[in-house]
C-alpha cells in the first residue's frame, strides 16, 4: 500500500513537471544594444545628446559628428577615450585663448576672476595630472561649474 501511494505520488510529480514546462515562457538570447552618451557643445555640427555604441576615441567622434570651421581642436585630447555621461565643450579658435597645460601664472591670472591662489591651484594640479579636457578645470578646488562656464571660451589645452 506505501508503495502504491509512492508511484501515484511520483506520477503526479511527472505530470505537474511536464505541465509547468510548458507554461513556462521561452527565454530568448536577445541581446540588446547597449548605447552610451556624451552631452556635446560648443562648434561641433551637432550639439545636445550623442549616442553612440562601445567605445570611442574624442577623435573618432570628431570625425562622425563634425565641426564647424571656427573649431579650436587644440581644446580637446583627440586620443583620450569619451566617458560615457560626460560633456565635451568645443570653442571656438580664439587668439587670446590660454593653455590650461602651459599658461604662467600671471597669463592665468588674466582671466577674468582667477587670482594668485587660483593660478597658483592650476599650475600645482597640471604638474600632478595635466589637463586632458577643459572640463577638467573643475577638478581643481575652488573651481566650480559657474566659473568653468564663464571661462571654457578663453581657454585651451
Amino acid at each position: 500500500m506505501k508503495r502504491k501511494y509512492q508511484i501515484i505520488g511520483l506520477i503526479i510529480l511527472i505530470i505537474c513537471s511536464i505541465v509547468y514546462d510548458f507554461q513556462m515562457p521561452s527565454v530568448k538570447d536577445k541581446q540588446e544594444k547597449v548605447y552610451s552618451y556624451v552631452i556635446l557643445e560648443g562648434e561641433f555640427l551637432k550639439n545636445g545628446k550623442y549616442e553612440y555604441e562601445g567605445e570611442k576615441h574624442v577623435s573618432d567622434l570628431v570625425k562622425e559628428v563634425g565641426v564647424s570651421k571656427q573649431a579650436n581642436l587644440k581644446a580637446l585630447s583627440l586620443d583620450m577615450l569619451v566617458e560615457d555621461e560626460s560633456r565635451l565643450y568645443l570653442p571656438a579658435q580664439n587668439e587670446k585663448a590660454i593653455s590650461l597645460n602651459q599658461a604662467s601664472k600671471e597669463m592665468l591670472m588674466s582671466l577674468k576672476g582667477v587670482g594668485e591662489k587660483t593660478a597658483q591651484k592650476i599650475i600645482d594640479y597640471r604638474k600632478v595630472q595635466p589637463f586632458l579636457k577643459i572640463e577638467d578645470i573643475m577638478k581643481v578646488s575652488g573651481i566650480g561649474e559657474k566659473t568653468y562656464l564663464r571661462l571654457r571660451e578663453f581657454l585651451c589645452l
